[in-house]
């Protein structure tokens, strides 16, 4: 009912959408109306019907509230939302030094938003770097914020925020946000390149984990060994990742590539002197997209995605992603589709929403009607 209509349901629509019999439906109804969970219309309809208009029965938005939260190495952002998804609160902070301060930052934050709007969540969601283990409750490969190790990440925020939490790998809630714009396709992936460079699987509608949580750290994928005796190996973001893309101009530059650009140029404007035709940054972006592109021809042999999205500083490049779909076209005929996300720095924040509703909305009515009872 949520989804399925969110302007408004007659008592009829529902008992011809659930099979429940008109009566059973008339004393659903007025026991959620009298618990506050729904309302009446302002504007009934006549659904083509002569006779009395029927009576449109609708959620109240502030029946429920939702937190929730994007836990990055730098930024945090935290919001509340209602219970039809309206962002009504939302705030971007330092990270802190470590997790536990960061953790510590969310949770005071949203305990702040809720007294100010006089409402209390019954849901709420952090996506946080690296790879969670549900098992342990730990973060692991959050290399860019210490402080994970022996920290229960669940037990603490439930601790903290006096609710149900439910904590995922930021990519993996950035994939539930580029889902929800696009409910059609139901296999893709979302690709954040940044400072690191991970994925969110969606399969059949249905977020991917993997068997241990892990599914998705493409930024390791293997190009190429290299040379034996330095007993390592070439992974993607060695050439694709924001730190490596500078690495590599720098070197360019030095090396006598011809370029208008300094040496400590930032992605950004490597990207936009490579859409001028500027010979080191022309360089370096078709090395990443070029790695990149390899990646993507191997993601497609196994999980065969009908789009995938690029995210980040260095994937929602548009330069970045005419790059890598030009590559793409010159190895395929018919290659996948390669978009770059419209979402930006609210991804993930913006999965976190859509799960955390969807966590609450498994759970109001039923605990709404069992209070009436």
């Amino acid at each position: 009912m949520f989804d399925a209509a969110p302007q408004g349901i007659s008592r009829a629509d529902i008992s011809r959408v659930t099979g429940l019999s008109k009566p059973t439906v008339s004393n659903l109804v007025a026991d959620l109306e009298q618990s506050g969970l729904i309302r009446l219309s302002a504007t009934p309809t006549t659904s083509g019907n002569v006779g009395r208009p029927a009576a449109l029965y609708e959620f109240v938005p502030e029946a429920g509230f939702v937190v929730a939260a994007d836990v990055g190495a730098s930024k945090i952002i935290v919001g509340v939302a209602n219970l039809l998804g309206t962002v009504i609160a939302e705030q971007e902070l330092e990270t802190g030094p470590n997790a536990e301060t960061a953790l510590n930052r969310v949770a005071e934050t949203a305990r702040q938003m809720l007294s100010e709007i006089g409402g209390q969540a019954g849901s709420a969601c952090v996506g946080v770097p690296g790879i969670y283990r549900p098992h342990s409750d730990s973060v692991e490969q959050a290399l860019n914020l210490p402080g994970f190790e022996g920290l229960r990440v669940r037990a603490r925020l439930e601790e903290l925020l006096d609710m149900e939490v439910h904590v995922d790998n930021d990519v993996n809630l950035a994939a539930l946000a580029e889902a929800d714009l696009d409910i059609d396709q139901t296999n893709f992936a979302a690709i954040s390149i940044g400072t690191g460079i991970g994925m969110g699987i969606i399969v059949g509608g249905e977020l991917y984990r993997g068997g241990i949580g892990a599914a998705g750290e493409v930024g390791s994928l293997v190009l190429h060994d290299s040379p034996a005796d330095s007993n390592s190996s070439f992974i993607l973001e060695d050439v694709s990742s924001a730190p490596a893309i500078r690495k590599q101009f720098g070197q360019a530059a030095e090396s006598g590539h011809p370029t208008e650009l300094h040496g400590s140029a930032d992605v950004p404007e490597i990207f936009d002197a490579a859409a001028q035709g500027d010979p080191a940054a022309v360089h370096v972006l078709e090395n990443a997209a070029s790695a990149m592109a390899t990646a993507v021809m191997q993601l497609c042999l196994i999980i065969d995605p009908e789009r995938i999205v690029f995210g980040g500083g260095v994937g929602a490049n548009q330069v970045f992603v005419e790059a890598v779909n030009a590559d793409l076209h010159r190895r395929h005929s018919q290659p996948v589709e390669i978009s770059a996300s419209t979402l930006g720095r609210r991804a993930t924040f913006l999965g976190a929403v859509s799960w955390a509703l969807d966590e609450l909305h498994e759970s109001l009515v039923t605990d709404t009607l069992g209070s009436q009872r």
